[in-house]
């Protein structure tokens, strides 16, 4: 099922499916007051935040999503605004707690928090976001596949409710 669901998620990303133009928004998310929309904050102590969320994680018997992106990233914030969807609410309200970590304050910048992504095995931010699914024990459960998320808003919601379903269950 990994396997497939991987693949599945490969294949939407190499086809080039079209992104959006960088100066379009989600329709749901946290907004400044000039209309920009700001999910990853750049003032937090991103590692207390996971700690906080881990041991929550711990007491739910849930998991833990680590979604490491950027406000200047329409990719990040496609992710983000999904997540907003009810369908993708029930499923993380259930299933995740849900950290956002600030991967950058400046365009094509993923190197903030580095020490975020080297605790979770991953030495350089390749794009953003990166998501991190992660056991209450601090395992992670998607290695190989945390950075395919770079290209969030080209993956068909189907594709990435089975990808989050299935490692709901892990």
């Amino acid at each position: 099922m990994r396997t497939l669901l991987i693949g599945l998620i490969t294949a939407a990303i190499i086809s080039g499916c079209a992104h959006a133009q960088a100066g379009q928004t989600p329709d749901k998310c946290s907004e400044k007051p000039n209309g920009a929309y700001h999910i990853y904050h750049a003032g937090v102590n991103s590692m207390d935040d996971i700690d906080k969320a881990l041991s929550q994680a711990r007491i739910r018997n849930t998991k833990l999503m680590v979604v490491m992106g950027a406000n200047w990233c329409h990719d990040s914030v496609g992710f983000a605004a999904r997540l907003d969807k009810p369908k993708f609410k029930a499923l993380t309200r259930e299933n995740y707690e849900v950290v956002y970590v600030n991967a950058g304050t400046q365009p094509r910048q993923k190197d903030q928090n580095r020490a975020v992504s080297k605790r979770f095995g991953v030495e350089a931010i390749v794009g953003t976001p990166t998501v991190f699914i992660v056991a209450a024990d601090g395992t992670v459960l998607n290695p190989d596949s945390a950075g395919y998320w770079r290209y969030a808003d080209s993956i068909p919601e189907d594709m990435s409710y089975a990808y989050l379903a299935y490692y709901a269950e892990k």
